[in-house]
C-alpha cells in the first residue's frame, strides 16, 4: 500500500477546509468602524481554527505604516495576536453595538489607565478614517496593546470566545512571573529566549558543519582532490554564520519583540545571513576550481589552465560586488538611489581608469585568442622573456630563466609581438662538432654517416629534416654542421633530448677514434744565429 493517495486526500482536506474557512469571511469592507471591527473579528477566528493565511487578511486593518519598512508584515501579525487576545479578555463583542456610521474620524473601543508591574499606562483600542476612505485600527492602539494585554494576563478568555493558542502562548503561561518584567530595556523572558536561540544555533552549526565538511571532503576525494586544512577550516565560518542567521531570524519572530527592537534584531540577523552566503559562495569558489584544476590536468590542451584562475578571479570579483549590494539592502539603505549615483560617478572613475578597462579587454583578448598559455615559453617585444606562469585580469605574470617574475598589465598584450617559443611543433637545435686538421677524409664521412644513424633512431628527433655535413675549415679545427629538430612539447625535453643525442655522438667519435678539436696556437722558435748568418748571406 502506497501513502500517494492518503497524501492526496489530505492535500484536499486542507485546501477544503481553508475554503470552507475562507467562505465565511465578510467582504473586505473596511467603511465603518463596525465593518472594520466585524473583518477583523472573523478573520482572527479563522486563523485561531487554523488557518494561517488569515492573519494575512486581518492585519488589513491595521495600520501598517506605524512599523518600520523592514518588518511591517511581521510587526502587524504580532499587534494582530496581541489584539485579539486582549479583546478576548474584555469582552464578548457584540458587532451590532458598534456604530456602523460615524460622524468623527476616530471610533474609541476602550480608552483607559492600566498598570503593568507598579506602572501605569494610558491604553486605548480605537479606530481611525483614513484617507483612503477605510477604516484601520489607530497608532495609538498598535503603542499601547503590549501593555493592555499584559494587564490582563491573569484573567481568562470571557465565555463564548474561541481562544488563541499556540506553543508560545503555552509556554508563557508556565513561565515564572519575573520573566514577563523588564529590567534593562527588553523582557526578561525575552532575553532568556535569545540566549536559547544562541545556544541551540551553536549545537545545530557543529553538527550541521560536520555533516556539510564530511560530505564535500567525499565528494572531493572521488576525484582524487584534497583539500588544504586551511581551506577546509575556512568553511566552517560561513556555515556557522548560515546556520545561527538562520535560526536567529525564526527564533527572534516568535519572541514578540516591539517594531523597533525587532527591526534592529531581524536587521542584525540578516546582515550576518548575507555575510554567511558571501563568504560560503566565496569558499564554494575556491573548492569548486580546486576540482576543476584537477579535471584540468587530465586534460591535454593548457587553455584550462589560464581559465580556472580567470574563473577564480571573475566568480569572486562578482560574489564580492553582489554581496555589498545585498548587505546594502539587508541595512535597508537605498540601494536604487545608490546605483544611480554609481553610474554617474562610474562615467567619470572609467575615464580616469581607462587603464584598468584596457587591462580587463587585454585578459578577454589572451583568453579568446590564446596567444600563448601557462607553461609557454614567449618572448613579448624582444624584450620579456620566460614562462608563463598566470595569466589574471590585469596583468599576467612571467617567470624568467633567471628565477624573477615579471608581471606585464594585460593591456600592453593587445599590441605586443608575441614570440611564442612553447607553440613549436618541432624545436630546432644546431651546433659544430669540431675534429682535428689530421682527421682523414674517410673518417670524417664514416663519423657524419654514424650520426645521421643515430639521429635515426632517437625517438624525439625528426626524421624529415636534418643536415650533418662537413661545413668548414675553420683556423684550429674541421667543423661539422649538425642541424637537427626535436619534437618535444617544453624546453626541459628539449635540453634531455640534446643530452642523449651530443652524449650519443660524443661516445661514437671516441669508438671510431675521433679527435676533437679544441683552440690551439703553435709557435715557431729559431736559432738566434741561424737567424743571424740568414741576415749575412753565410751558409751554415
Amino acid at each position: 500500500m502506497t501513502f500517494k493517495p492518503i497524501l492526496s486526500f489530505i492535500i484536499f482536506l486542507n485546501l477544503f477546509l481553508n475554503t470552507s474557512i475562507e467562505a465565511n469571511y465578510p467582504a473586505e469592507k473596511l467603511d465603518s468602524p463596525r465593518s472594520s471591527m466585524n473583518y477583523f473579528l472573523k478573520t482572527m477566528k479563522g486563523y485561531k481554527l487554523g488557518d494561517d493565511n488569515a492573519i494575512n487578511l486581518a492585519i488589513k486593518t491595521i495600520d501598517l505604516t506605524v512599523y518600520p519598512s523592514d518588518v511591517q508584515i511581521q510587526s502587524a501579525k504580532n499587534s494582530a495576536i496581541q489584539l485579539i487576545n486582549t479583546l478576548d479578555r474584555i469582552q464578548y463583542i457584540d458587532i451590532n453595538d458598534i456604530p456602523n456610521d460615524s460622524e468623527q474620524t476616530i471610533w474609541v473601543f476602550k480608552k483607559e489607565s492600566v498598570s503593568v508591574n507598579g506602572q501605569s499606562y494610558n491604553v486605548e483600542i480605537s479606530l481611525s478614517l483614513y484617507k483612503d476612505k477605510k477604516w484601520r485600527f489607530t497608532k495609538n492602539t498598535i503603542n499601547t496593546i503590549p501593555y493592555y494585554l499584559r494587564s490582563l494576563d491573569a484573567k481568562e478568555v470571557v465565555k463564548g470566545v474561541t481562544e488563541y493558542t499556540s506553543p508560545i502562548q503555552k509556554l508563557k503561561q508556565v513561565m515564572p512571573a519575573w520573566t514577563g518584567k523588564k529590567i534593562f530595556i527588553i523582557l526578561n523572558g525575552q532575553w532568556l529566549g535569545m540566549l536559547f536561540i544562541i545556544f541551540a544555533s551553536f549545537v545545530i552549526e557543529r553538527l550541521l558543519s560536520l555533516y556539510i565538511i564530511s560530505t564535500i571532503k567525499k565528494f572531493l576525494a572521488k576525484n582524487r582532490v584534497t583539500p588544504s586544512k586551511k581551506l577546509t577550516k575556512s568553511f566552517t565560518i560561513p556555515v556557522s554564520l548560515l546556520t545561527f542567521s538562520s535560526i536567529w531570524i525564526m527564533g527572534i519572530n516568535l519572541l514578540e519583540f516591539n517594531p523597533s527592537s525587532l527591526s534592529l534584531l531581524l536587521r542584525v540577523g540578516k546582515v550576518l545571513f548575507t555575510l554567511g552566503v558571501i563568504y560560503l559562495t566565496y569558499n564554494l569558489t575556491d573548492f569548486l576550481c580546486l576540482y576543476l584544476e584537477k579535471k584540468a590536468q587530465y586534460t591535454e590542451s593548457k587553455f584550462d589552465d589560464i581559465l580556472v584562475p580567470l574563473i577564480r578571479k571573475s566568480a569572486k570579483t562578482f560574489i564580492i560586488a553582489i554581496g555589498l549590494i545585498a548587505i546594502g539592502d539587508s541595512l535597508t539603505l537605498d540601494m536604487k538611489g545608490l546605483l544611480a549615483g554609481m553610474g554617474i560617478v562610474g562615467l567619470g572613475v572609467s575615464l580616469a581608469a581607462k587603464d584598468t578597462i584596457s587591462n580587463l579587454f587585454g585578459s578577454l583578448t589572451v583568453l579568446l585568442d590564446r596567444p600563448f598559455l601557462i607553461g609557454d615559453w614567449v618572448v613579448i617585444d624582444s624584450k620579456v622573456e620566460g614562462i608563463v606562469e598566470e595569466v589574471g585580469l590585469r596583468s599576467c605574470r612571467i617567470r624568467t630563466f633567471y628565477n624573477s617574475l615579471i608581471t606585464i598589465p594585460n593591456g600592453t598584450l593587445t599590441n605586443a609581438h608575441i614570440d611564442n617559443y612553447g607553440m613549436r611543433s618541432h624545436r630546432r637545435f644546431t651546433t659544430n662538432l669540431s675534429v682535428q686538421y689530421d682527421t682523414a677524409p674517410a673518417k670524417i664521412n664514416e663519423f657524419c654517416e654514424g650520426i645521421k644513424d643515430i639521429i635515426l633512431k632517437q625517438p624525439h628527433t625528426q626524421k624529415e629534416n636534418y643536415h650533418v655535413y662537413f661545413n668548414s675549415m675553420k683556423a684550429y679545427s674541421l667543423d661539422i654542421l649538425l642541424y637537427v629538430f626535436f619534437t618535444v612539447p617544453t624546453w626541459a625535453d628539449e635540453l634531455s633530448e640534446r643530452h642523449k643525442l651530443l652524449n650519443d655522438i660524443l661516445a661514437y667519435g671516441n669508438e671510431i677514434g675521433i679527435n676533437f678539436a679544441f683552440p690551439t696556437q703553435t709557435l715557431h722558435v729559431q736559432n738566434t744565429k741561424d737567424f743571424n748568418n740568414a741576415n749575412t748571406g753565410e751558409l751554415i
